[in-house]
């Protein structure tokens, strides 16, 4: 029964509370606090609480407030009450969320550590998602190993573990680096760009490599998505 009580809203103290006054109704807030235990402060905030949630009613005799446990069925109308109010106003939230979702959000980063940035990136939207795929676009894996290797090779753990795929195009006559990871296709020199895109769910990362080094990251569904096609095209192509 306590934890259906919280399912609903209730949280420990007013469980105990509300409880209390079912089996004691017309209860002072000191009668409570001696009955459940609690710090006398926490039974007036707890039953402060109670009432603006209107779980809980209040009179007074003499100078003394009493307490009473809202009949539970009349709480099962508040609760439906809550219910059809959370309808009314769901569109409206709706709406919200997916201006939220069309935003653009655009990141720049520069230096020596814009890779580790971009790697780390990858790993932390993607570990915990349904789809774990990376598709990366015109990348040469010689260019960022030989400054980064640590980070690289902490990469491709990471790829393993949290099993995290990629789509790769690399340069014609270059080797890929995680083969347990990832596919890799060529595509020939004249078409190779050095500045790598990385597409990854709702993100898009462009590196490029000089004086300073440069890294944007795009987080948009559409654009994304956008990226994500073109990829698929050169993907079908290359070799």
């Amino acid at each position: 029964m306590i934890e259906e009580l919280k399912e609903i809203g209730f949280t420990e103290y007013e469980v105990k509370l509300y409880l209390a006054l079912l089996e004691n109704p017309a209860t002072s807030a000191y009668e409570l606090a001696e009955k459940t235990g609690l710090y006398r402060q926490v039974t007036y905030d707890t039953l402060k609480r109670l009432e603006e949630k209107g779980f809980v009613n209040s009179n007074t005799e003499g100078k003394t407030k009493l307490f009473k446990a809202t009949d539970p069925n009349l709480l099962l109308e508040i609760l439906n009450e809550k219910t059809e109010n959370y309808k009314r106003i769901l569109p409206k939230l709706n709406q919200i969320k997916t201006k939220e979702k069309n935003k653009i959000i655009v990141e720049t980063y520069k230096g020596e550590n814009i890779l580790r940035i971009a790697l780390r990136d990858i790993i932390n939207n993607l570990k915990n998602s349904e789809e774990r795929l990376v598709l990366c676009t015109a990348v040469d894996e010689s260019i960022p190993t030989e400054k980064n290797k640590l980070v690289v090779n902490q990469y491709g753990r990471d790829l393993i573990h949290f099993k995290i795929k990629e789509k790769v195009i690399i340069k014609e006559g270059k080797k890929g680096l995680f083969t347990k990871s990832s596919k890799y296709k060529e595509i020939p020199e004249k078409f190779f760009n050095e500045n790598p895109i990385q597409i990854y769910g709702n993100n898009v990362q462009i590196m490029t490599f000089g004086n300073p080094n440069n890294l944007i990251i795009i987080r948009n569904k559409k654009v994304a998505n956008s990226y994500r096609k073109q990829f698929e095209l050169m993907w079908s192509i290359a070799k």
